[in-house]
Parts: C-alpha cells; sequence; structure tokens
C-alpha cells in the first residue's frame, strides 16, 4: 500500500489520531505531577506554604494545555503533526506568557470562591454573591477561548485578554457549544469518576480547536486585512 493509500485509509486515519491523543495526554500528564503531588500533599497538611506550594507547582499546566491547543490545531489545519516537535515547541514559546496567565486566574478563582464562602456568612452576601459568581464565570469564559488564541495567534497578553472577552461577547454560537462541551465533560467526570480528568485533554483540545477553526480564520484574515 502506498503512502497516498494509507493517508486515505479511514483506519489509519483513526489509529493515528488515538495514537496523537494519547501521546498527548501523556505528554500533558507529565506537567500535571507536580500539580498532583503538591494538591495531594496541601490536603494531608493544609497551610500558607502548602498552598503557595501548590499554586508553583500549578505553573507549568496552562503551557502544556496551550500546547495541547496548538498540536491539536496544526491536525486540524494540515491533518499531519510531529506530535513531539511539536508539543514542546507549544510549550516553550508560550511558557512565560500562559504561565502568568494561568497563575493569575487561578489566584482570581480562589479569591472569589473564598469571598462566595465568606459572604455567604453575612446578610450583605445575598446582594454581593451575585456579582462574585459573575466574575468567576466570566474568568471561566476568558479561559475557554485565551488558551486556544494564544496557541493560534502570537499576541501580547492583555491583546489576548480582550480578544478573549470580544469572542465570548459577540461569537454567542461557539460560546455556547464550548460551554455545552465543557457541561459534557463535566458530567463525563462526574458519572465516571474512575477516568482521570487529564486523559481526556487531548480529545477536549481537538474538539475545542475544530470548532473554533473558522473562527480562528475569520479573526487571522482579519488582522491581515488590517
Amino acid at each position: 500500500m502506498s503512502t497516498m493509500d494509507m493517508q486515505n485509509n479511514l483506519f489509519y486515519r483513526l489509529i493515528l489520531h488515538i495514537y496523537w491523543l494519547t501521546v498527548c495526554n501523556c505528554y500533558f500528564f507529565l506537567f500535571c505531577i507536580p500539580f498532583l503531588l503538591s494538591l495531594f500533599w496541601f490536603w494531608n497538611h493544609p497551610n500558607t506554604i502548602t498552598l503557595l506550594l501548590t499554586l508553583v507547582s500549578f505553573i507549568p499546566i496552562p503551557p502544556a494545555l496551550t500546547a495541547s491547543y496548538h498540536v491539536m490545531g496544526k491536525i486540524i489545519r494540515e491533518k499531519q503533526v510531529e506530535l513531539t516537535k511539536s508539543f514542546f515547541y507549544g510549550v516553550k514559546t508560550n511558557f512565560i506568557q500562559c504561565s502568568m496567565l494561568g497563575l493569575f486566574q487561578a489566584i482570581l478563582t480562589i479569591i472569589l470562591a473564598v469571598d462566595i464562602l465568606f459572604m455567604k456568612q453575612h446578610a450583605l452576601g445575598l446582594y454581593v454573591i451575585p456579582f462574585l459568581y459573575i466574575l468567576l464565570l466570566l474568568n471561566v469564559c476568558v479561559g475557554i477561548y485565551l488558551y486556544p488564541l494564544l496557541s493560534y495567534f502570537q499576541m501580547k497578553s492583555w491583546a489576548a485578554i480582550k480578544l478573549a472577552i470580544w469572542c465570548f461577547t459577540t461569537k454567542w454560537k461557539t460560546t455556547i457549544i464550548l460551554s455545552a462541551l465543557i457541561a459534557l465533560l463535566y458530567l463525563l467526570l462526574y458519572h465516571f469518576p474512575k477516568i482521570p480528568w487529564y486523559l481526556v485533554v487531548g480529545p477536549f483540545c481537538f474538539a475545542v480547536m475544530y470548532i473554533t477553526s473558522h473562527l480562528f480564520v475569520e479573526i487571522e484574515e482579519h488582522f491581515q486585512s488590517n
């Protein structure tokens, strides 16, 4: 069988995609190991030091997630990918930027969650808590677009945040589909807790990049025209 015949063979393509998704999951898991160990330590010895160590160990995860988006985007656009090379290129290219953005979002999430728990004990919380939930939801929704955008475009952090907010607030159809995807992932992990969450990262990133592919092409054409 020729190389062209193999590339057009449905079974071969299926096996190749399963291989890519599996290897991507493995690479992502490697970057999660420090965080998982620190999280286990924190829950057994909760204090300020273990919390800080847990936050520090979280730093490699956003670049690894962005690299996973980068790899899946290449598969969708080019139908081929040198997975190892592309993954670690994505980590290296976006490490500092995505680490800082991810750490900022993680700290903001912790602060908002603590504030919500605190305000539930006070009468004023009836008015403040809805606002805190809106901020928490906005933080999550910005993250839905932020890391896929950074995997596709080279841009400054503030520009990426503004573009993510623009996508979230104007591209309602895409936002609803992505939100449904996250809800489906949550239900899957909730009802089948034995499935490690990091093993679904590859398929999840593939789905996100597939859903946003036309939107990112539209944005790219807009940038080129200006």
